[in-house]
């Protein structure tokens, strides 16, 4: 049976490509490309019909490459890279994920999608996922250490996540507390990390990621935040998002092998360069209550420090949001 994905890879922003040609390329009717192209459509991609002409695509299909992806890792990390899996619709990278077995210690496994239906974000929340748009992967990592010590892993592969956009000339950028990265003040990207297995060690962390690309093409996205994407503050942008996909791998994979021995430098130091929250009124929101205060940085083990009407307090968990200046 004929993919639309098929089809979508015939299909150029440039020139019209006819129904007839696509038809007889593929050996199927008129009516199943009809029918393809009705797919790509309610995916959100927009497809422009002429008659006497056929079809084009009114911006261009960035698609996911596994190939592509590991031919750009770097050499060390694909050394240690023990499975990856590039995948149409599913739910959630990170539920797919958590299925998949647990690689052996240094080694790791990679999930991605062109879209998620149920795509995750912190304390239950849905990360909007439209067809490829942008970045959603999630990494499989045997955590050697107690699971009490990995509180510094979210801000430090935060870290990790906004040095790659950097280096992919990305400007404007900031982190918030405890992972989520932004750009100009609108949210760019963010992490999901979930852990099982034994307190006391040999856990499975699957490790979210999601990165906004190009989603400023797509139209009716709903979030319920401010937010942005690469394309919009990017002039000239050449990389695809398979570029952005392996540099993501590359820094987080290298954050948590020095995670792992211990290496990494300045964990308060590195975060307050970037802390879009240091020393500004702040409120911080959890099951129980609501905080307010003034936001001091992390300390060593990635825990907010709230300054309060108390003394400082170490936060371990919550959601925090600027204070609205009265």
């Amino acid at each position: 049976m004929l993919h639309f994905t098929e089809v979508l890879t015939l299909l150029d922003n440039n020139r019209y490509c006819s129904g007839e040609t696509l038809a007889q390329r593929f050996n199927v009717t008129r009516a199943t490309i009809h029918n393809c192209i009705v797919k790509i459509e309610s995916l959100g991609i927009s497809v422009e019909r002429v008659r006497g002409l056929g079809y084009r695509l009114m911006q261009p299909v960035d698609l996911l490459n596994q190939a592509e992806i590991q031919s750009k890792l770097s050499s060390p990390v694909a050394n240690k890279l023990a499975d990856i899996r590039c995948l149409q619709e599913i739910d959630s990278t990170n539920l797919y994920a958590a299925e998949l077995a647990l690689p052996q210690a240094g080694e790791f496994s990679l999930v991605l999608a062109e879209m998620q239906t149920a795509g995750k974000g912190r304390r239950g929340r849905q990360w909007v996922s439209p067809y490829a748009a942008n970045v959603y992967l999630s990494i499989v990592w045997p955590l050697q250490k107690p699971l009490h010590e990995a509180g510094m892993l979210s801000p430090m592969l935060a870290i990790s996540m906004l040095t790659a956009l950097e280096e992919l000339g990305v400007c404007g950028l900031s982190l918030k507390w405890p992972n989520d990265i932004y750009c100009h003040h609108k949210k760019m990207a963010g992490l999901l990390i979930e852990c099982s297995g034994e307190i006391s060690g040999g856990c499975k962390m699957v490790i979210g990621m999601g990165v906004n690309v190009f989603m400023s093409q797509f139209e009716n996205v709903n979030i319920d935040q401010q937010w942005t994407d690469i394309f919009s503050h990017t002039q000239d942008w050449q990389h695809s998002r398979n570029h952005v996909a392996a540099m993501l791998i590359n820094n987080a994979v290298v954050a948590l092998t020095q995670f792992e021995n211990n290496t990494f430098d300045d964990l308060v130091g590195s975060w307050s360069q970037w802390d879009i929250m240091k020393d500004k009124p702040v409120e911080l929101h959890s099951a129980q209550s609501i905080q307010t205060g003034i936001a001091r940085g992390i300390d060593k083990d990635g825990c907010l420090l709230l300054e309060t009407s108390c003394g400082l307090e170490k936060i371990s968990a919550g959601d925090v949001s600027l204070r609205a200046s009265a």
